[in-house]
């Protein structure tokens, strides 16, 4: 990180104050990059987090708290068709589906064999 300064990230579901998260937060610690990925976060949950610049000597003060963020469960994906597909050279599978009305999301496609 630049001139050894690195970011700890506290998130909690109680709101603490404006500027202190509560005791109890999870913490991510020695982040070297001006952003971080919390996971393990639960839908329809709040959210609150605060940031801290960290160098070798010290804390710096907590950033404000972030307004509240909820976690909403993603649409259901409707209508899903598989258009299967047989040529010399490789079997193949066409995947349709119809997009939630109204959302800006992206998607995810798994498969297995």
């Amino acid at each position: 990180s630049e001139s050894g300064v690195t970011y700890t990230v506290w998130y909690s579901t109680s709101s603490g104050t404006t500027t202190e998260p509560p005791s109890g937060a999870s913490v991510l610690s020695g982040i070297i990059s001006a952003s971080a990925t919390l996971t393990d976060l639960l839908q329809g949950t709040t959210y609150y987090i605060w940031v801290a610049a960290v160098t070798d000597r010290d804390q710096g003060p907590y950033s404000l708290r972030t307004s509240a963020i909820t976690f909403q469960a993603p649409p259901q994906v409707q209508g899903v068709s598989v258009i299967a597909t047989v040529s010399r050279r490789k079997p193949s599978l066409l995947v349709r589906w119809t997009a939630p009305i109204g959302q800006d999301i992206s998607y995810v496609v798994q498969y297995s064999a």
